[in-house]
């Protein structure tokens, strides 16, 4: 009984989050929906243990809301006769253009992973837990840190921002875990 309750909450989830994606205007039932989203993770915990559960949980509700998108989608052909595109053959990219994007990639990949890491190990060392709790926290906040620092670097019109922000937060880390702040 529960794993069907968990089961139509799942699905009354993407279908709220999808029908607020489809209307505009529709905030209230996106928020409705997450919300839903949020309980089924407690309902599939229930049914099936925490970590069966909020992996099912996350996997069905991602596969409804992807399979809605993809019923949804127009069909190449249709987008063509419409017209929507003009067709493009490929062009070579201009000197600046590669370098500006060799410069974000080294940006947003190694040199946000690097900080990602000194910020991570940074905000867990002054944590009044053992050692073993803090360094499992840092390694699960690191991809997330790793992550949201380079969409943030990729998402930036222009880089002097991303850059600065990028070298305060490694002074930063840096401090904090050499010199003990």
């Amino acid at each position: 009984m529960v794993t069907l309750i968990s089961i139509l909450l799942s699905l009354a989830a993407a279908g709220l989050i999808y029908y607020s994606w489809r209307q505009r205007g529709k905030n209230l039932l996106a928020a409705a929906g997450w919300l839903l989203a949020v309980v089924s993770v407690f309902a599939w915990s229930a049914a099936l243990g925490a970590e069966i559960g909020t992996t099912y949980a996350i996997a069905i509700f991602t596969c409804l809301v992807w399979g809605a998108v993809a019923f949804n989608a127009e069909a190449p052909k249709a987008v063509a006769a419409s017209g929507a595109r003009p067709f493009q053959s490929l062009q070579r990219p201009q000197l600046r253009g590669l370098l500006h994007h060799t410069v974000l990639f080294l940006l947003s990949a190694p040199a946000a992973g690097v900080i990602a890491m000194m910020l991570s190990i940074a905000l867990v060392l002054h944590l009044p837990w053992p050692l073993l709790n803090r360094a499992v926290v840092a390694i699960f906040l690191y991809p997330v840190l790793w992550g949201v620092l380079g969409y943030w670097i990729c998402a930036q019109e222009r880089l002097l921002k991303p850059v600065l922000a990028s070298a305060g937060l490694l002074t930063l880390s840096s401090l904090v875990m050499y010199i003990r702040l």
